[in-house]
């Protein structure tokens, strides 16, 4: 309960400063935003539980040169040890909690609008998805998983053709982190179907998706 509130402290903190750095004269959708590659071992995405079987995103960035703002142990799953909360972490780690601080980026066009980004359990694990915020869109698309699951927080590792990049404003690099990737990447996954026999009529099958 201690870690919700604090996280939910600085997350306020941290929309302050975005809104300060870039200018509100006009819709978000006109801004000219561009992108900064970035060192791909200084990020992790986490999947952070909160009631019963439900799971919010969080990024965190790790400003280079600094002390350890988190630590992973194991493998499929990897849990993290969020290490930023035994101290002050200003001006050593960076945190993004929702979609004020992250969003998805395709062949360099910000669909921060399009696409809600969602943490889902499915057959054994969970899944990082991009969700189209408008039903007649495109399918949803799965960005990362954790390859298993534990208690506590868990890495989400970023499927082939999809990278952690920083957003730009007039050259200057802003706190909110992008999922990019390009057109191949953002292709749907095929759907697994399963075929399932009734109990108590084995001739009715039928298929689910």
């Amino acid at each position: 309960m201690m870690t919700r509130y604090l996280f939910g402290k600085i997350a306020a903190f941290s929309l302050t400063i975005w809104t300060a750095l870039v200018p509100l004269s006009g819709p978000l959708g006109a801004t000219d935003f561009g992108e900064r590659e970035m060192t791909q071992s200084q990020f992790v995405a986490i999947a952070r539980p909160y009631g019963q079987n439900k799971y919010d995103l969080l990024i965190l960035y790790q400003i280079p040169g600094q002390r350890p703002c988190w630590s992973e142990k194991g493998e499929k799953p990897t849990t993290i040890d969020p290490l930023l909360l035994n101290f002050d972490f200003t001006g050593i780690c960076e945190r993004s909690t929702d979609s004020n601080g992250y969003s998805i980026r395709i062949d360099h066009q910000d669909y921060g609008l399009d696409y809600l980004l969602r943490i889902v359990e499915r057959n054994g694990e969970l899944l990082l998805i991009g969700t189209p915020r408008q039903a007649k869109g495109p399918g949803e698309r799965i960005i990362g998983r954790t390859y298993g699951l534990t208690s506590g927080l868990l890495k989400i590792s970023l499927n082939p053709g999809w990278q952690f990049s920083k957003r730009t404003y007039q050259g200057q690099v802003l706190n909110h982190v992008y999922l990019t990737g390009d057109s191949q990447a953002f292709i749907p996954e095929p759907t697994t179907c399963l075929l399932y026999t009734s109990p108590a009529h084995e001739t009715d099958s039928y298929i689910v998706c």
